[in-house]
């Protein structure tokens, strides 16, 4: 008997399929969408988004939220999120 995938959209409820081509979304306050990755799926701040509706429906949910945060200076504030690091991008080397 095969398994199901353990994963739905967060937007949806759909499950993951195998031909399905799903991204993965992290709001760091920033937006960031990314291709479906089985080494980050379970990473902190990781949102499962199964399709272009849903992706859509993301989007404007997090620039309902940046709409409406205050006059601060620093967006992560304003926005009570935790800014959260993708698991897959290399920190920038400042010098």
């Amino acid at each position: 008997m095969k398994l199901s995938s353990p994963y739905k959209c967060d937007y949806c409820d759909n499950m993951k399929g195998e031909t399905n081509h799903w991204w993965l979304l992290l709001v760091n306050p920033s937006f960031e969408l990314h291709p479906w990755d089985e080494n980050f799926l379970d990473a902190k701040g990781v949102e499962h988004i199964c399709s272009q509706a849903c992706a859509a429906k993301a989007l404007s949910s997090w620039m309902s939220l940046v709409s409406k945060r205050s006059e601060s200076d620093s967006p992560c504030a304003a926005l009570e999120l935790p800014r959260a690091e993708a698991p897959w991008v290399k920190p920038a080397v400042r010098s």
